[in-house]
C-alpha cells in the first residue's frame, strides 16, 4: 500500500501535463450530447447577444434622423425580443451545465468511495478523524463549480469575446486596433495570482479537515463524554476558535487574492472607451464614421473587456480547481487491497495453519516467526501481556494486514489465493467494543445477512440471550441504538453483536477481548452466548480474564510478538513458564517474580 499524510499538500500547483487534463476530461465524455448542446446554446447566445448592439446603430443613424417611426419600432421590437430568446438560452444553458456538473460529482463521489471501502485498514489508521469527510464533500463540491461556473464561463467568454472582435472589426479596423491594445494588461498579472491563489486554497482545505476533525472527535458521544468528564469544554472550544479563525482567515485571503490586480482591470476598462470616444470623435469630425457607430463601438468593446475581464479571473479559478483536483486524485491513486480469487478451494473445516509468519510496520516488527494450528472445530485461546501481539495476529487470518513474510492457510489453501469477500464471508469477528450502526436493533442484524427471516433474526437472538430483553423494549426488534449503540449497555451491544455473527453463520470465529470490559453479569450472558457462537466452529479467543478460557483445547501465550508457550491450561501451569506466572498474577496474587504488573489484554 502506498503511504501518504493527506495532512501534507503539495506547495505547488499540478503540473498541467496531457495526462492530468485528460484524466479530469474522462468524467465529461458521458454526456456529449448534452455537452454539444450546451456549446450550441453558448455560441447561439454569443452571437445573438450582437443584435442589441448593433441595432443601436440602426436606430441613431437612421430611425432617430428620418424620425421614422415604424424602423423605430422594429428595430427596439427585434432588440427586445432578441433579449427575451437570449434570457431563455440562458436558463436552459444553466440547466444543462448544473445538471452534467451534478453527474460528475456523482460518479467522482462514486469513485472516490468504491476506493476507500477497499483501502486495507491500516490505511485508516493513519488518518485524522474528518479528513475523508473534507475529500468526499468539501473538495468534491468545488469540483461541481469547475464545470458549472469555471469553464461555462470560460467557453461563453470566448465567443464573446470572438464575437465581438468580428463585429469590432466590421465596424472600423482601425478603432478597433486601438481598442484591444489594452487587453495584454489584463494576462500578464494572472500566472502570479493563480499560483497565490493554489496557496492558499491548498492551506484552507487543509485547515478545513483539521476543523471537521476536532468537531468529529469532540462532539462525539464517546468524545463529548470525556470532554464533560475532564471538564475540558472550555479548552475544545478555544482549539475550535482558534482554528476556525485560521479557516475564516484563509478563506478571507482566498477571497480577496489579485484585489489590486481586479482594480487594475477596472481601471482598464474605463480606458478603453474612452480612447473610443477620442478616436472615435475624431473620425466623426472627419466624417469618417457615425455617431451611431461611436456609440456601437463602444458598447461592443464593454462586452468585449467583460470576457477578457473573466478569462483573466477563470485562470486563477482554474488553479484554485487544479488544487482540488491534485487532492482527489490523491486518493484515487492509492493502492486497494488486493483482492485475489484465484482458487478453487473451499473453506469447509476452518483449520487455520501459520507457516514462520512476520510482520512489521515499516522498522518494527509485530511478530516473529510465528508457526502454530488451529485446529478445525476446536476453540483456542491467546494470552499475554498487552503489546504481545495477540490482536496483530487474528487481524491477518482476514487479510485485515498483510504478513511481512510467511504464509497462511485455511483448510490447505493459501489465505493469498482466497478473494477477499469470500474469505472474509467464512469469518467472524467480535472486538472488544463493537461497533453498531445508528439505527435500529432489526437493521443491525440484518447486517450480517439482509435477506435473512424474522424467525433467523430471533433464533440469533436467542441464542446469544438477547431476545427475552429486545422482546422487552416497547418497539422490539425495531427499537434505535442510537449512535454507535449508546442507547444499550455493554453487554447488551456484545450480545447484539454475537447475534449478527451467528446470522452470518461463519466457519471461523475471532473473539478479540469480547468480554474485557464487562461486568461481572454481563460477562456471564456473553460468555454463555459466546459458548453458543463457538459450538462447531474453529474459535480463536483473545483473553482478557484467564477465567474465560477455562473451555479452550489450547493455549498460546505470546510475548514480544513471539509464541513463547502452547499446550492446555494444565499443561501451561505445571511448565512454571510465562502463563503460570499470569495465572497466579491474576487468582493468587501471590508471586513476587520478575513480570509486569500491567493489566492482561
Amino acid at each position: 500500500m502506498r503511504s501518504m499524510r493527506f495532512e501534507k499538500l503539495p506547495e505547488n500547483p499540478p503540473q498541467l501535463t496531457w495526462p492530468f487534463v485528460s484524466r479530469i476530461l474522462k468524467y465529461f465524455s458521458p454526456y456529449p450530447f448534452r455537452l454539444l448542446t450546451v456549446i450550441v446554446l453558448i455560441l447561439s447566445s454569443s452571437a445573438l447577444g450582437l443584435v442589441p448592439a448593433l441595432l443601436t446603430q440602426k436606430i441613431v443613424d437612421v430611425a432617430l434622423p428620418e424620425k421614422n417611426l415604424g424602423k423605430l419600432a422594429l428595430f427596439v421590437g427585434v432588440s427586445l425580443l432578441a433579449t427575451i430568446i437570449l434570457n431563455f438560452l440562458g436558463v436552459l444553458q444553466g440547466y444543462l451545465s448544473t445538471w452534467i456538473a451534478k453527474k460528475i460529482t456523482f460518479s467522482i463521489k462514486n469513485d472516490m468511495y468504491n476506493k476507500l471501502s477497499r483501502m486495507p485498514q491500516s490505511f485508516f489508521a493513519e488518518l485524522k478523524d474528518g479528513e475523508i469527510l473534507t475529500r468526499l464533500t468539501s473538495d468534491v463540491e468545488g469540483i461541481q463549480q469547475v464545470f458549472q461556473t469555471t469553464i461555462i464561463n470560460a467557453m461563453t467568454s470566448v465567443f464573446i469575446l470572438g464575437t465581438s472582435l468580428v463585429a469590432l472589426f466590421n465596424l472600423n479596423p482601425l478603432l478597433a486596433l486601438i481598442s484591444v491594445a489594452t487587453i495584454p494588461l489584463f494576462i500578464f498579472p494572472t500566472k502570479k495570482v493563480g499560483k497565490l491563489r493554489f496557496k492558499i486554497t491548498s492551506e484552507s482545505q487543509k485547515q478545513l479537515s483539521q476543523l471537521n476533525s476536532h468537531v468529529q472527535e469532540s462532539l462525539s458521544p464517546q468524545g463529548s463524554l470525556l470532554m464533560k468528564l475532564f471538564t475540558n469544554e472550555k479548552k475544545a472550544n478555544e482549539n475550535f476558535v482558534h482554528v476556525n479563525e485560521k479557516v475564516t482567515q484563509l478563506q478571507i485571503k482566498e477571497t480577496l487574492a489579485g484585489r489590486w490586480f481586479r482594480m487594475a482591470m477596472s481601471i482598464f476598462t474605463t480606458i478603453g472607451p474612452m480612447l473610443v470616444y477620442l478616436v472615435g470623435g475624431y473620425l466623426f469630425i472627419q466624417g469618417e464614421m457615425t455617431i451611431g457607430g461611436i456609440l456601437t463601438f463602444a458598447t461592443l468593446l464593454s462586452r468585449m473587456y467583460s470576457p477578457v475581464t473573466q478569462l483573466s479571473n477563470i485562470q486563477v479559478d482554474f488553479m484554485r480547481s487544479f488544487a482540488l483536483f491534485d487532492r482527489i486524485f490523491a486518493y484515487l491513486d492509492l493502492k486497494p487491497e488486493e483482492n485475489n480469487d484465484i482458487s478453487q478451494g473451499k473453506i469447509t473445516q476452518g483449520e487455520i495453519v501459520f507457516d514462520q509468519v512476520n510482520f512489521g510496520y515499516e522498522k518494527n516488527t509485530t511478530l516473529k516467526n510465528i508457526s502454530t494450528t488451529f485446529e478445525k472445530g476446536e476453540t483456542t485461546a491467546i494470552v499475554g501481556l498487552s503489546g504481545a501481539g495477540k490482536s496483530t495476529l487474528t487481524n491477518l487470518i482476514p487479510r485485515l494486514i498483510t504478513p511481512s513474510s510467511g504464509e497462511i492457510f485455511i483448510d490447505g489453501e493459501n489465505i493469498k489465493h482466497f478473494s477477499l469477500e469470500y474469505l472474509r464471508q467464512h469469518i467472524g469477528f467480535v472486538s472488544q467494543e463493537s461497533f453498531l450502526l445508528n439505527t435500529t436493533i432489526k437493521e443491525n442484524l440484518l447486517y450480517a445477512k439482509k435477506e435473512a427471516t424474522e424467525e433467523e433474526l430471533i433464533a440469533a437472538c436467542k441464542a446469544s440471550f438477547l431476545h427475552d430483553f429486545i422482546m422487552s423494549l416497547p418497539e422490539g426488534y425495531n427499537t434505535p441504538v442510537g449512535n454507535r449503540g449508546v442507547k444499550l449497555s455493554g453487554g447488551e451491544k456484545q450480545r447484539l453483536a454475537i447475534a449478527r455473527v451467528i446470522l452470518k453463520n461463519p466457519q471461523i470465529i475471532i473473539l478479540d477481548e469480547a468480554t474485557a470490559a464487562l461486568d461481572t453479569l454481563s460477562e456471564y450472558y456473553v460468555q454463555k452466548a459466546m459458548d453458543e457462537l463457538m459450538k462447531n466452529r474453529t474459535a480463536i479467543v483473545i483473553a482478557h480474564r484467564l477465567a474465560t478460557i477455562k473451555n479452550a483445547k489450547k493455549i498460546i501465550v505470546m510475548e514480544q510478538g513471539k509464541i513463547v508457550e502452547s499446550g492446555t491450561q494444565d499443561e501451561l501451569l505445571r511448565k512454571n513458564g510465562l502463563y503460570e506466572k499470569l495465572y497466579h498474577t491474576q487468582f493468587k496474587n501471590h508471586y513476587s517474580k520478575n513480570i509486569s504488573t500491567q493489566e492482561v489484554a
